[in-house]
């Protein structure tokens, strides 16, 4: 067997910790190390770590005591500390299938891929699923495949870290940024720009439980650097393609994140001032020379509320939303 290095940054997650790790101690595939990293835990987290990690061999606990704290620096002492051929990260908080790891392991083998992606079931606290997530697209692609239908490709693949399983020499010389928000997307991009082929699997494994105050719903304060920071490692994901890429796929990927700073700009979250929200957008604008995508993008990709927001950016009227971002977004969740 090969085996799979799991690696869980852990903060403060006594309440969910204990469903999390019997989640990976109930694999059918039972070749693993789990890798628990506290990040300086001030509830109980460390201590239910330290239980698990004597009743089972297979589970290493490990501490972050550098002075760069966050999940990006945390992940990045589990892979230090990995052994195995392939690496999958999850989170303290969430959980996932059975037999995630058996699958993931025997379709990496059969199709001689670097990276698996799989789906993902949003879980609520009131115990009722969400959104659920899988592939919707054929069940291997290559970069070649990738580059000739990149639309198709950008829009349906998940680019969220759990979903995927990786051979750990792909990812060995790959480390988190250390910034609070899209620092596993960063790292998504990185290890596409050196993938050259991509299996999938389209069922549910991932359990991602949504909870309210996530770095997702409330303001982060470097919002627009982290957005920064994302752009140059999505960039270098287009620029990896042996053939340059057109100008279209640079807008499309260029959109999303002018648009998710948008949204928290824009969200009841934010605490800043209209003047002060204009300048950061100002200022992400001019990093990302984004005028120079507005034109491009094509709008028949959005549909409902959310196509009016991207008309507004096209045709830089984005500051109504900068005004009346909180009733917006309520309407296109439907509150």
């Amino acid at each position: 067997m090969s085996k799979v290095s799991i690696i869980m940054p852990v903060y403060n997650a006594e309440k969910y910790l204990g469903q999390a790790i019997e989640s990976v101690l109930s694999q059918t595939y039972t070749d693993f190390e789990l890798l628990l990293i506290d990040d300086k835990s001030t509830d109980n987290s460390k201590e239910i770590c330290r239980e698990y990690s004597k009743k089972d061999s297979r589970i290493t606990l490990l501490a972050n005591n550098s002075e760069c704290h966050g999940p990006g620096p945390t992940r990045n002492i589990g892979l230090d500390y990995a052994t195995g051929d392939y690496v999958y990260f999850m989170d303290a908080d969430d959980w996932i299938d059975q037999e995630l790891l058996e699958c993931t392991v025997n379709r990496m083998k059969e199709t001689n891929a670097e990276l698996v992606e799989f789906g993902l079931i949003n879980e609520w606290n009131d115990g009722n699923e969400g959104h659920q997530y899988c592939w919707k697209g054929r069940d291997l692609l290559t970069k070649d495949e990738i580059k000739r239908d990149f639309l198709q490709f950008w829009k349906e693949s998940g680019k969220n870290l759990v979903m995927h399983l990786f051979r750990y020499n792909i990812v060995e010389t790959i480390r988190f940024e250390n910034i609070i928000n899209s620092e596993d997307i960063c790292f998504m991009m990185d290890v596409l720009c050196k993938v050259e082929k991509i299996a999938y699997i389209s069922e549910p494994f991932y359990h991602y439980r949504y909870v309210e105050g996530s770095t997702c719903h409330h303001w982060v304060e470097n919002t627009v650097e982290c957005l920064e920071l994302l752009w140059n490692h999505q960039k270098r994901f287009l620029e990896s393609f042996q053939v340059q890429m057109d100008s279209l796929a640079y807008a499309v990927v260029a959109y999303d994140d002018y648009s998710w700073a948008l949204y928290q700009l824009g969200s009841r979250f934010c605490p800043l001032t209209y003047r002060e929200k204009r300048r950061e957008l100002l200022r992400l604008e001019k990093k990302m020379e984004f005028d120079s995508y507005r034109r491009i993008y094509p709008l028949e990709m959005q549909h409902g509320l959310l196509k009016i927001k991207f008309m507004l950016i096209k045709y830089r009227l984005e500051g109504i939303i900068l005004l009346f971002g909180a009733l917006y977004y309520r309407l296109v969740n439907g509150k």
